[in-house]
């Protein structure tokens, strides 16, 4: 991944770290610090994008009398356990939490008015006008990597194809394990495909950031610099997302385990509460299955002397929004494992053998699949999708289980010990 050291971003001027001419953003380029740090001047980030130094949600320009946002930088840590901004880089979705995290006050008063920005700029895009559509800022994303530098990870714009305009923006409950019970966004945002470049730099990928200057002008639609993809959003409100073929990942065990300690506890609390009840697992890991995706008709057990290797069976629809909707079938495998005690081909082996033709598969585990079970299902095109531990706390988070004893009363209420 390319790098760009401070000094070759930012020079200094009349004893002013400024931003050095010719300066452009290229796609997963990390921007880095200035290193050792020892002012907030040293952070690149606002004076590369000419934004403050602090929070999520920085934008340039005035929303509180009338509405004249120039830009937005989004910046995201991913260190909110609670909150996990998601970008999807095979589809080219963002999925972003706003600025408000605290009980007690409405959804939209934030200090620095994210929340606010975000409703008239998602209201703005489901207009016809292309004059409505001139007030939509650019958003920026930038991401934090290891040692505090920043990765730019893509131009933004509000909504999806294919997603209905209803959920391209909506308010959802959260409580923190400390109490209080508040209100936030869920915005999904399309990243543009910026491949066709800008009338001053055609077929370059890259945002030269003299774009910035016009932004603040007033003039980002008129300005050559502008990317051809982000005019043609606002002249016809049509997506081009940036699609990218993923190959399959074979994650090591670190990747399919938590890291942070909170969810390693939840883990081990699953793990001690099924361990001695196999049977009690599988309809748990039905359950996380079910929670995983809502295009899951149903899943259930399967009797012991019936179930052919197969813990569960269910259905998955496709293309449910039309009236002649297809659907599919998948089998399930659970193993609670100690975290330390990986599957591997013996276990994943048995499913695979009992997948039918036009059959998917679904592995659940507390802990996480083997080097060589992975390379094997992967390498081999078997369709069976795995849920490791890692999986399985993320599903509960999104699902508002964040803390041991949220989780201590799902697992009494819903699979009671006999």
């Amino acid at each position: 991944m390319n790098k760009l050291e401070f000094n070759d971003i930012i020079k200094i001027e009349n004893n002013k770290k400024i931003r050095k001419d010719n300066v452009k953003l290229y796609l997963d380029c990390v921007y880095c610090n200035n290193k050792p740090y020892k002012n907030l001047s040293d952070l690149v980030l606002s004076t590369l994008m000419g934004v403050g130094t602090m929070g999520g949600f920085r934008p340039i320009g005035s929303y509180k009398v009338s509405f004249d946002i120039k830009y937005v930088v989004l910046y995201s840590t991913h260190e909110d356990i609670y909150w996990q901004d998601k970008l999807d880089e095979e589809l080219g979705i963002f999925t972003y939490y706003g600025d408000n995290q605290e009980s007690g006050r409405e959804l939209h008063d934030t200090k620095l008015g994210g929340n606010k920005i975000l409703r008239e700029v998602y209201s703005c895009s489901q207009s016809d006008d292309i004059n409505v559509r001139k007030k939509i800022p650019p958003f920026f994303l930038f991401e934090k990597v290891e040692g505090g530098d920043v990765r730019f990870s893509g131009l933004l714009v509000p909504g999806y194809r294919g997603i209905p305009q209803k959920e391209w923006l909506t308010a959802v409950w959260a409580k923190r394990k400390e109490g209080g019970r508040f209100q936030n966004y869920k915005a999904i945002f399309t990243v543009l495909d910026t491949s066709e470049g800008s009338a001053e730099n055609p077929n370059d990928a890259s945002i030269d950031l003299k774009w910035l200057e016009d932004l603040k002008k007033g003039k980002g639609y008129e300005s050559q610099f502008a990317p051809k993809v982000w005019k043609k959003y606002i002249q016809t409100g049509k997506f081009t997302p940036l699609i990218v073929n993923v190959e399959s990942e074979i994650r090591s065990k670190s990747e399919q385990l938590p890291t942070e300690n909170l969810k390693l506890k939840m883990l081990n609390q699953i793990y001690e509460y099924f361990k001695d009840t196999p049977t009690d697992f599988e309809q748990f890991a039905i359950y996380i299955t079910t929670l995983a995706d809502s295009h899951i008709i149903y899943c259930e057990n399967t009797r012991p002397s019936k179930d052919g290797g197969r813990d569960g069976i269910g259905e998955y629809k496709i293309m449910d929004s039309l009236s002649t909707r297809l659907k599919t079938s998948f089998a399930l495998e659970a193993k609670c494992y100690e975290l330390d005690n990986s599957v591997g081909v013996k276990e994943t082996s048995r499913l695979i053998s009992r997948i039918k033709n036009r059959q998917f598969g679904v592995f659940v585990t507390t802990s996480y699949v083997a080097n060589q079970a992975y390379e094997e299902i992967i390498e081999d095109g078997h369709p069976i999708a795995i849920i490791s531990g890692k999986d399985i706390i993320d599903i509960l988070f999104n699902n508002d289980i964040t803390d041991l004893d949220l989780l201590n009363k799902l697992l009494i209420i819903n699979f009671p010990k006999n």
